[in-house]
């Protein structure tokens, strides 16, 4: 998928390397002092935590995300997390835009952490014997 940020587009694909390459590129100061790397599912965690309290995403996780979406689909990207947050036009932070990287990266995420579960599937009802006699056991 091309996701554009202001003038330029960057490639970014989320695959079974994607995680890997998240946690190649950030850590975390644990207890000790020591690093330990990042966690894709803690980020994914945090902006649905967000989404819960807001309607905007954390907006560190989502580029995180995004950054490791682009390391993936172009492993040579050797522009640095920092730097390349930097060069983000001032407009390119508002999420609330429709249009924007941000709903593009969501989409990313929803796809791969939140498949929508299809309209013809039904909740199997709840076995009630089963655990009102484990209740009693």
């Amino acid at each position: 998928m091309l996701i554009k940020v202001g003038e330029k587009s960057y490639e970014a694909t989320f695959n079974a390397f994607t995680p890997i390459a998240y946690s190649r590129c950030f850590n975390e100061v644990v207890e000790g002092g020591r690093k330990r790397p990042k966690d894709i599912a803690d980020a994914v965690s945090k902006i649905a935590g967000s989404l819960m309290t807001s309607d905007v995403p954390a907006i560190v996780p989502l580029l995180e995300i995004f950054y490791a979406c682009i390391k993936t689909a172009t492993p040579k990207f050797d522009t640095g997390f920092d730097e390349w947050v930097s060069s983000f036009p001032l407009d390119a932070y508002n999420l609330e835009r429709k249009d924007g990287w941000a709903s593009d990266v969501m989409r990313i995420v929803e796809d791969n952490f939140f498949p929508s579960a299809t309209e013809d599937v039904e909740a199997a009802p709840a076995e009630e014997e089963g655990a009102t006699a484990a209740k009693r056991a």
